[in-house]
């Protein structure tokens, strides 16, 4: 039996023309989704100006920065200033101290609220629930400063509570 050839072979698109479609779907999905690219300007902008921007100033760390200079025109001393601070002999205390402040505020910052939380929670009486969820998140949302003056009104001789 002869084989028989076919003359309807596809053709392999080429490399230019699959660059061709992969720049014409791009611009394609470019103009279909430019809202959703709107959308995500801000967060974008608001990420470079508070995340990135400011790692900008890290470089001070290896630098002996002179404010008359500026950050760019400063003396590049490379890792000198991170050797003489492990070399200091305060840095096993003050290490020490870093880290007990890290794990006393991972304690004290992570299991009180949700207990609290929890606590609250279970109280059966809507409104004492409501008052003292207002008492416990007040603070959040009000400043110091007005929350210390509060507290002078309220413990004067002539405030409220006697």
């Amino acid at each position: 039996m002869a084989k028989v050839s076919s003359d309807l072979a596809v053709a392999e698109p080429t490399k230019a023309e699959l660059n061709q479609k992969k720049r014409d779907h791009l611009k394609f999905r470019l103009r279909r989704d430019k809202w959703l690219y709107v959308l995500l300007l801000p967060g974008v902008i608001l990420t470079l100006v508070f995340r990135y921007f400011p790692m900008y100033g890290a470089v001070i760390a290896f630098k002996d920065y002179n404010p008359m200079l500026g950050i760019l025109k400063s003396p590049w001393v490379g890792l000198d200033h991170f050797r003489e601070f492990i070399s200091s002999p305060n840095f096993m205390v003050l290490l020490e101290n870093t880290l007990k402040i890290s794990v006393y505020g991972l304690l004290l910052g992570f299991f009180p609220p949700i207990i609290l939380a929890l606590s609250l929670n279970q109280i059966i009486n809507k409104k004492i629930r409501q008052k003292l969820q207002l008492i416990l998140y007040a603070p959040n949302f009000i400043s110091v400063v007005v929350i210390v003056g509060m507290l002078f009104l309220f413990l004067s001789a002539n405030g409220p509570i006697k």
